[in-house]
């Protein structure tokens, strides 16, 4: 088998501010891309409170139904060997929304809520004060206290007077960390993220995978990093997150992929936070299967977005339109009762101004469109049919964290393979206006 490319994370950290205030609007329609620090060309917005969880009752096709719809189309066949469909049959509403990201927690709160999470995450794992950090990685930053560079340590009383009195190390924090990498241990974890948990940038690891690839080269200790990779396992196979198949993990026991993405799913809803879920939960989208070097154990790295309302948000796969910006949240189960890696489980993002639809085009009429917008020379082979959200535009995307906000919309995808030339394509048609998109 051949190996699976690991995906390289590159985080992007914002500028941020020790408070918020809430979003006060005037609905204002800016859709301008680019970031300014210039509050005279901000547009008022005014979106209210953040939107609670309510109900959205679903019910789906099965997989037979939903292909019977597809290949009433001459140029469209399901991919028997990879296939997922998540095709409402009744719903009680689908949505246009605005979303963002949460507003950063004040100092004392921040400290109270990283504890907090961190016991949840590591009840067997003591936290060492000495490995509680602010990084901050600005150009300009004084890092007379910082080590490494960036991380500057709770434990120095300058650095902690600092933080409390509101001035996030010189000039503005960027996220809280805890990392034991300058101290390797037997057991090993680490912590990043910028509060409210599951904000922008956030990260947790256990170190399971670590560990067992220190004893594998004959050492008895290691770092638990915020990067896991998986490029140097034998990808197995890729599966949908509803597939029946089973794998045996490392503690020796067997769990289907199915019963082990509902694991995670609610694994990472459970982790308790300071900010409301506002309706979003996890979503895993794609689970690929690696073979250990062992030749006997196995993990499942999992793929996810956002789900808002029941809805998944789009994610990333390596396709796009050009123009989307699909989610991009990945996660490792090496056990099969825990979950061991994370990176971006959207906990705190926000939505606000929901517009709620009971009518939209059905999914037969959305298939026959987008068809017809295909060449009829190609078959191509569909392997996944789903209703999901996708970001249609920036409403404003400011310097402050807290001020980022997108326009979502809900859309029919279909992801295409072309046969002629191994090549994977999405297309998207929006559910309420009926507008194709499309792109590789």
């Amino acid at each position: 088998m051949k190996k699976l490319s690991a995906l390289f994370l590159s985080i992007a950290i914002l500028t941020l501010c020790s408070a918020c205030e809430n979003q006060t609007i005037d609905n204002s329609s800016n859709t301008d891309n680019t970031s300014s620090t210039d509050d005279s060309s901000k547009p008022d917005l005014n979106f209210g409170d953040p939107i609670d969880k309510h109900e959205n009752p679903i019910t789906y096709y099965t997989k037979e139904e939903v292909k019977e719809m597809i290949e009433k189309n001459g140029n469209l066949k399901v991919n028997d060997g990879f296939f997922y469909a998540l095709v409402p049959k009744t719903v009680d509403h689908v949505s246009e929304f605005v979303t963002g990201l949460a507003c950063q927690l004040q100092p004392k709160e921040e400290l109270e809520e990283f504890k907090t999470v961190f016991k949840y995450l590591f009840p067997n794992h003591e936290l060492d004060e000495n490995c509680l950090y602010y990084y901050n990685g600005y150009d300009d930053v004084d890092n007379t206290l910082a080590v490494n560079e960036a991380f500057f340590p709770l434990s120095n009383k300058e650095v902690y007077d600092t933080y409390m009195a509101g001035g996030y190390v010189h000039g503005g924090l960027t996220f809280m960390a805890y990392t034991e990498a300058w101290s390797k241990r037997e057991e090993s974890v680490c912590l990043f993220y910028r509060s409210p948990f599951g904000n922008d940038y956030c990260v947790f690891n256990k170190g399971v995978l670590q560990k067992y690839d220190a004893e594998l080269n004959g050492k008895t200790t290691y770092s638990a990093s915020d990067i896991v990779s998986v490029r140097d396992y034998e990808g197995v196979k890729r599966l949908p997150p509803d597939s029946e198949e089973k794998f045996k993990l490392l503690d020796d026991k067997e769990i289907s992929v199915k019963d082990a993405v509902k694991f995670f799913e609610d694994y990472i809803v459970s982790i308790p936070v300071a900010s409301k879920h506002s309706g979003y939960n996890i979503h895993v989208d794609e689970v690929n299967v690696y073979r250990l070097p062992d030749n006997e154990h196995y993990i499942y790295f999992f793929r996810n977005s956002r789900e808002f309302d029941n809805i998944p948000f789009t994610f990333w796969d390596g396709t796009g339109t050009g123009n989307d910006e699909p989610d991009l949240s990945e996660g490792l189960m090496a056990v099969t009762d825990d979950v061991d890696w994370v990176y971006a489980p959207y906990n705190a993002n926000e939505a606000f101004d929901e517009k709620r639809y009971t009518e939209f085009i059905p999914f037969e009429e959305a298939v026959k469109t987008i068809s017809e917008k295909l060449t009829d020379y190609v078959d191509f082979k569909v392997t996944r049919a789903e209703l999901m959200y996708k970001v249609s535009e920036r409403i404003y995307w400011g310097s402050i964290i807290g001020e980022n906000f997108e326009r979502a919309r809900p859309v029919w995808k279909l992801t295409l393979e072309n046969p002629n030339d191994d090549v994977t394509y999405v297309a998207y048609l929006d559910a309420l206006t009926g507008d194709f998109s499309g792109g590789r």
